[in-house]
């Protein structure tokens, strides 16, 4: 189930709320002259507006839904029963990560129309608040540790985000030089994040944010692939990360990769297009998004069977093309979102095709 944040780079949202029958798996085909679309898989709408965003081993899935009166809400799917979590007081939120313990965690506005992140279990939605005076952002839970960042400010007035963790309620900040990103976390409380190294940041050139994992107060970098600057997504239970990482001195042409502590930083088969993973369980099934290289061709959700397997996308729904993949689970279970043509989401879920290995 281990995801990554919602960020696809270190630049933070503007908000911090995003907004956000059946369809058989297609059969082999190129998308746009692209990969081919796998039939080991199969895609399910949700039924809703939305988006899916993180799946646990049991199944429940985390998300956002429209309502009828055009309100996001968090969301969680248990089967067949979906629950509403309810807000802060304000009129949207949506459930960014669940863990098989219970615990869910979110953001939603407050009756003064603040974002505030949140933390939920047996039906009691409680607020994390500010550490400081600005809200905090949470991105996953695993065994009851809470990750994200929360945002200060320099004396020059310029922002800049630090990374905690949340255990038995006390929070942790994460060393790091200067400006921090908790984007995923595991049962055995390791933590996949990216830092800057240096400062102020600048263009492409000169990014050097890197990927880290943090464990037991220390945090280890992960490198690059021959480039500046890494950022880190997932983590699975034995330590594996997954993310991006810049191929080259302009910091532009980036890949998808996967860390281990043994074999170190590696880059994910990518056909010459854009990979984006996301998310790895643990036997390294990996998800996320893959763009091809032709000129105005859309991002697709795609799933990587192993570190060197060749991406494959995966099937479209009825409602949209455009489609995004945001974790997975133990099962092979994949979460995540279309675009409908009148620009609206769909929330899915992809699940192993009955018979596939």
């Amino acid at each position: 189930m281990f995801m990554g944040s919602t960020r696809t780079n270190l630049t933070i949202l503007a908000s911090i709320l995003l907004m956000a029958g059946q369809a058989a798996g297609a059969g082999p085909a190129a998308a746009d002259g692209c990969l081919a679309t796998t039939d080991q898989w199969e895609v399910t709408d949700l039924g809703v507006t939305g988006s899916a965003l993180d799946i646990n081993d049991l199944g429940q899935i985390a998300g956002s839904s429209v309502s009828a009166t055009g309100e996001q809400r968090a969301t969680v799917w248990d089967g067949a029963q979906v629950i509403d979590l309810g807000s802060l007081g304000g009129g949207r939120a949506y459930a960014g990560a669940l863990d098989e313990d219970g615990n869910v965690v979110g953001s939603s506005y407050t009756a003064t129309e603040k974002g505030h992140a949140f933390h939920w279990r047996a039906g009691t939605m409680t607020d994390l608040g500010t550490f400081g005076r600005i809200p905090t952002l949470v991105h996953d839970v695993s065994a009851g540790v809470i990750v994200g960042e929360y945002r200060y400010l320099l004396p020059n007035g310029t922002a800049r985000y630090q990374a905690f963790r949340i255990r038995d309620g006390v929070r942790t900040d994460l060393a790091a030089v200067s400006g921090s990103y908790a984007a995923a976390v595991n049962p055995a409380g390791q933590i996949a994040g990216t830092q800057r190294r240096l400062e102020p940041p600048g263009p492409a050139s000169q990014r050097t944010h890197r990927a880290f994992l943090w464990e037991d107060g220390a945090i280890t970098e992960l490198g690059t692939l021959g480039g500046q600057w890494s950022q880190a997504e997932g983590i699975n239970g034995d330590g594996h990360i997954v993310g991006q990482a810049a191929l080259g001195a302009d910091g532009v042409l980036a890949g998808g990769y996967i860390w281990s502590a043994e074999e170190g930083m590696r880059r994910l088969p990518d056909a010459g297009g854009l990979a984006a993973p996301k998310a790895v369980n643990d036997d390294d099934v990996i998800a996320g998004t893959y763009t091809c290289t032709g000129a105005g061709t859309a991002a697709h959700a795609a799933v990587w069977t192993g570190p060197g397997a060749a991406p494959a996308l995966l099937p479209d729904p009825a409602t949209g093309t455009a489609t995004m993949a945001n974790a997975v689970n133990a099962q092979g279970e994949i979460t995540g979102w279309a675009e409908a043509p009148n620009g609206s989401r769909r929330a899915l879920v992809w699940r192993p095709a009955p018979g596939s290995s």
